[in-house]
């Protein structure tokens, strides 16, 4: 979804200024938030990720009058559109025994045109362990055509060893699914699942599918050929916080998570999503002897490569005032092939407001050459009105900077931001760029025309919980 849009952007930080004002007002809500890593994002029994994992989450506001407003986002892959961005406002309330929901979903996808961001409406019900839901489209994605779905669900969670099973069936209907030549690709999807809380998060195992052949699957607009309709068990890791205020919340569980919406993902001063948005986070296990372990996620914009998967391992401590972290990390981005996916060695120290590192890789991405990475650091929570200042500088080089012909194209980024806590969310608007000019930005792999190399500035919305 192209939720980092320019209006949408001027709307975030609007109201970051509003915020106080909102904060302040008795009864304003809560806001909540949600992290996952799946194997597979699948929508109404269909892959969005070609049969690939995916990074979820976002953040949820709600009233105790029942009305709610959220954005969700996912990496999807459908060519060069990798970043789904749902935003969507209801109102969900009880009767008696009976809870019901009614309310309006935008689907949003970046490097589309907005008619292709379908608009759709929804009413589900609820009593006791059973659910039911329908949802109308008057212009479901490019067919322009109307789209209704109707789902049945049922979740049991009272069985043994704190078991929970879910299970639903829906059917996807309407003009949208009427092909040329009259043919009716009206579908029906299902779900069965077991889930149970572990170590402060949730695991879900389910089987997942639909009636659709491979014919009616490249009818419908999806790779037959990549599995994309194929039955298959998915496997999902997630943690939600119910308040962002409540900074105890999880904090006996091994396990944190973090999740955060950008404007941009930069790294090293250079655009990985073609200044485009993107969600980011993960999890993380730490254990009081300082050794860590953990896995982050982005979406991406590198050809079909929609996914980098981060996965790392260190050890981190202090000796008086000085803090230390040893450690090494490991980049995996899908549909590459693995001598692709560097790993990297670092070493980071700290005192007082300011830090440093250096990283070493033996062999960087497609050079297969080596590369070295210093940095220093410099940040400051102590500003008025609860304001925080970051700036850092940093410097690649190494073989894989060297070029045929004996050019050096070792380059220098540099970043200097201002954050503040509001609502229990971390705001940070950056400034951030390199000295690489676009004949060296090209050189280096990225896309100059783009602006992959161009300085920007970069809002992000995060929580760690």
């Amino acid at each position: 979804m192209s939720i980092i849009r320019k209006s949408l952007l001027s709307m975030a930080v609007a109201s970051v200024v509003a915020a106080p004002l909102m904060a302040s007002a008795e009864g304003f809500g809560t806001i909540s938030a949600n992290a996952a890593l799946t194997s597979d994002y699948y929508f109404r029994g269909i892959s969005q990720t070609n049969n690939d994992g995916a990074l979820q989450g976002g953040f949820d506001w709600s009233h105790e009058s029942g009305v709610y407003a959220g954005v969700w986002a996912s990496n999807v892959a459908f060519g060069d559109t990798n970043l789904e961005t749902d935003t969507y406002a209801g109102f969900a309330n009880e009767i008696g025994d009976f809870g019901y929901d009614v309310g309006v979903i935008k689907y949003n996808y970046n490097d589309t045109s907005s008619h292709d961001d379908p608009v759709e409406w929804y009413v589900n019900g609820s009593y006791s362990y059973f659910s039911a839901g329908f949802a109308y489209s008057p212009s479901w994605f490019g067919s322009h055509d109307s789209s209704k779905y109707i789902y049945l669900g049922f979740d049991y969670d009272e069985l043994p060893m704190g078991l929970a099973l879910s299970a639903s069936v829906g059917k996807s209907f309407g003009s949208a699914y009427e092909v040329s030549g009259g043919s009716d690709y009206d579908y029906i999807d299902y779900k069965l699942g077991v889930s149970k809380d572990f170590f402060g998060v949730n695991w879900d195992l389910s089987y997942v599918g639909n009636d659709l052949s491979s014919k009616e699957c490249n009818a419908y607009g999806y790779a037959a050929s990549k599995g994309n309709c194929d039955d298959r068990v998915i496997l999902t890791v997630s943690k939600s916080i119910d308040d962002v205020t409540s900074s105890s919340a999880g904090a006996d569980s091994p396990i944190s998570a973090n999740i955060a919406l950008v404007s941009d993902y930069y790294f090293r001063g250079i655009s990985q999503t073609d200044n485009d948005g993107a969600i980011q986070g993960g999890f993380d296990w730490s254990h009081e002897s300082g050794v860590y372990a953990g896995v982050w996620a982005s979406n991406v914009s590198f050809g079909s490569t929609n996914l980098e998967t981060d996965v790392y391992a260190g050890f981190a401590n202090e000796i008086g005032d000085f803090g230390y972290d040893v450690g090494l990390i490991k980049y995996n981005y899908n549909d590459t092939s693995a001598h692709d996916d560097p790993i990297e060695w670092y070493i980071n120290g700290s005192y007082s407001f300011f830090s440093a590192g250096f990283a070493y890789s033996p062999s960087w991405f497609g050079s297969h050459d080596s590369s070295k990475y210093i940095h220093l650091g410099f940040d400051y929570d102590e500003l008025p009105m609860g304001l925080a200042l970051s700036a850092s500088v940093g410097k690649s080089f190494g073989s894989a900077y060297e070029v045929s012909g004996g050019t050096d194209y070792d380059y220098i980024d540099y970043k200097l931001g201002v954050s503040k806590d509001i609502m229990g969310l971390s705001w940070d608007v950056s400034y951030v760029g390199n000295d690489l000019s676009s004949k060296e930005c090209s050189a280096y792999g990225y896309a100059a025309s783009k602006g992959n190399c161009d300085d920007r500035f970069i809002l992000s919305v995060s929580k760690g919980f």
